[in-house]
């Protein structure tokens, strides 16, 4: 089985919620690990700290239902990059990075 994560915003964060992966400051310094349950005390610290965003770990999936996950992004950004050349190594890159991103691929 795989987990679906996802983001929420600060405002939309609520006691409970796990994180999936670990909450970095802008200088790379860690404010919170990985699978550590929200707080409202983490809430309000985060929300002096300006933090925009948070990765919540997500319900889990069947293998089946994340290859047809996997198959309809795949779908999307075909027609998003539908005009890309092989040859346009940016361009490649970068859908790439978009993929990784769309399936939770870490880097």
């Amino acid at each position: 089985m795989r987990r679906r994560n996802y983001q929420v915003t600060l405002d939309e964060a609520s006691p409970g919620m796990v994180l999936s992966d670990a909450l970095l400051d802008t200088n790379g310094k860690t404010l919170l690990p990985a699978h550590t349950a929200l707080s409202e005390d983490n809430i309000k610290s985060l929300r002096k700290r300006d933090v925009d965003t948070l990765p919540i770990l997500g319900e889990e999936v069947t293998e089946a239902d994340h290859l047809v996950e996997v198959q309809r992004h795949g779908q999307r950004l075909e027609r998003l990059f539908r005009k890309h050349t092989p040859d346009d190594m940016a361009t490649e890159i970068l859908k790439q990075f978009v993929i990784n991103f769309r399936l939770g691929v870490q880097p």
